[in-house]
Formats: structure tokens, sequence, C-alpha cells
């Protein structure tokens, strides 16, 4: 049983909550439950390499000398976790299984020697400083990923994403370098690497925002341009009607009034670059548009005067091309 701060906070830190994390991560990768059990164990052997790897880096750190025999029970385990990792690509994930238990038996005789020499109060801040730069690099990778997803659909769909392609290329590569230094514990060395990857990935956020931003600037204008169109063609009809009545022309040119200053704030707006308030301004237009047309909608008016049937969805539409 291990008994001191080092190895507690090491084992169940990493084995329980490490394990209920990536459980959860692995399931929703696959349905096999093999698969899900090998891989689970190769994260965890991953996580406790890292713990293995940081008390080495105290011993040396502090001139500790190493426990009798640690090193080559440690390469043992490292053979274990080769291993596994080549099962599980050959997808024998039963032996995976079996060599991964192995490793983590071995890796936690390695923790127990090291536990004999080590202090107290050191390594854990070392292993969770590790862990926190481990779940920084996953979510900027997941962040890629999908990225990567959205840029291969739009390329298929006919747009030229090879801008997109060859920056998101840099920031996986920047990934990829501080994934490496992790592992031998360069925590400076891989903080420096995802710090680069981050504000490379937030500049490509930014200009895809612009991006975005233009596009729905370009379509709400074109929708604006044919309200205005329609509102003027409805406001000739209403006032050249013989059919309605000197109130039904009031209530229904006091609305399309109504929807030309809705349609003015969202050309104001779109100026100003502020497209989700222009779209809520259109929205309105839309509405008042909408209520001329039911005040006279009894009346018989040339079929070109208000035509409502044209929606805002068209943008968002556009948009998401």
């Amino acid at each position: 049983m291990l008994t001191k701060k080092f190895a507690v906070s090491v084992l169940v830190a990493l084995t329980l909550s490490t394990t209920l994390v990536v459980f959860i991560q692995t399931f929703a990768q696959t349905t096999d439950p093999q698969k899900q059990k090998a891989q689970t164990l190769l994260d965890i052997l991953e996580e406790n390499n890292m713990s293995i790897l940081s008390a080495f880096t105290e011993l040396e750190q502090k001139n500790i000398t190493p426990p009798d025999g640690i090193q080559t029970l440690y390469n043992q385990g490292l053979g274990y976790a080769t291993e596994a990792q080549n099962l599980l690509q050959q997808e024998n994930f039963g032996e995976a299984s079996t060599q991964a238990v192995l490793a983590m038996q071995t890796f936690e005789e390695s923790l127990r020697l090291l536990d004999s020499v080590l202090p107290l109060d050191s390594t854990p801040s070392v292993v969770e400083a590790a862990l926190n730069l481990k779940a920084n690099i996953t979510r900027v990778t997941n962040y890629v990923e999908r990225l990567e997803s959205m840029a291969q659909k739009a390329s298929t769909a006919g747009y030229n994403t090879l801008g997109v392609e060859k920056r998101l290329t840099e920031i996986t590569s920047y990934l990829e370098n501080a994934t490496q230094k992790l592992r031998v514990l360069d925590l400076e060395g891989a903080t420096t690497d995802l710090d680069v990857a981050e504000s490379l990935f937030d500049e490509l956020m930014q200009n895809i925002s612009r991006l975005t931003n233009i596009v729905s600037a370009t379509n709400v204008q074109r929708y604006l341009t044919a309200a205005e169109d329609r509102l003027s063609v409805a406001r000739a009809d209403i006032s050249v009607s013989a059919t309605l009545t000197a109130k039904e022309k009031e209530d229904a040119l006091t609305a399309l009034n109504n929807s030309e200053a809705s349609l003015s704030n969202a050309r104001d707006l779109i100026e100003d670059s502020n497209v989700d308030d222009a779209i809520e301004k259109l929205e309105e237009a839309k509405r008042w548009e909408a209520e001329s047309t039911a005040t006279i909608s009894a009346v018989a008016v040339t079929p070109s005067s208000v035509n409502t049937n044209e929606s805002l969805t068209s943008i968002e539409a556009n948009t998401a091309d």
C-alpha cells in the first residue's frame, strides 16, 4: 500500500479521475467494449508515465540518488506499454489490455520505489502542471479538428480553403511539438508551443469571423434592397387603389412607414457592421410589412403589391454556405 503523499496523489488522482474522463471520451469514439478497455488503459499508462518522468526530474533537480533498480523496472514497464500500443493498432484488443495491465503494475512498483526517496510535497505540483498543460493541448486540438472538418465540407462544396488548411496544418505542427515536449516533461517548451498554437488559432478564427460578417452583411443588404423595392411598389398600389377606404389606406400606409423606418435602421446598423441587430430590424420590418398586407388583404390590389413570402432564413442559409 502506498503511504506517502506523492504516491497517493499520483495514483488516486491519475488512476481514478483520469479513468473516468478518458472512459467517457473513448466511449463516444467506439462501441466495442474491448477496444474501450484497451484505450482507457493506455491513456492511464500515459498519465502514469508522466508521473514517473516528473519524479525523475525531481530527483535530478534535488540531486537525490535514484532507488536501486528503478531504471530497469521503468524500462520494463515501457516495454509492456509499447507492446500494448502496437497490439491496439493491430486491433488485438484483448492482448493489448493484458500488456497494459502488466505495464500499469510495473509503473506502480516504480512509483513505490520513487516514493521511498522523494520529498512529500514536491512532485504533485509538477504532475498537476503537466496534466493541466495536456488538457489545454487537447482542448485546442479538438477545436482544430472541428475546423478541419468544416474546411473539408467547404472545400467539397467548391470553396477555396487552401489558406485555412495551410494555417491549420501549421497550428497542428505546434500542437504536436507541444505534446512531444510534454512527454519528456519539458513544460516550458510545451507551454511556448501551445501559446503559439493558440495565438495562430485565435487569429484564424478572427479572420473567419470577419469573413462571415462580410458575407452576412452582403446578404442583409441584398434583402434590404428587395424589401425596399416591395414597399415602394406597395405604396404606389395603395395610393391609386379605388377600392380601399380612406381608413384602410391610412392603416396600410402607416404600417408601410413603420416598415421603412425599420429598414432604414437596419441599413444604419449594417454600416456599423452590426449584423445581428440589423437582422432583428429586418424581422421587425417584415412584421410591419405583413401588417400592411393584412390590412388590404380583403381588397383587390395589384398582384405585385406586397410580397412578404421571402424569408430571412435565406440570409442565414447563404451565410452558412
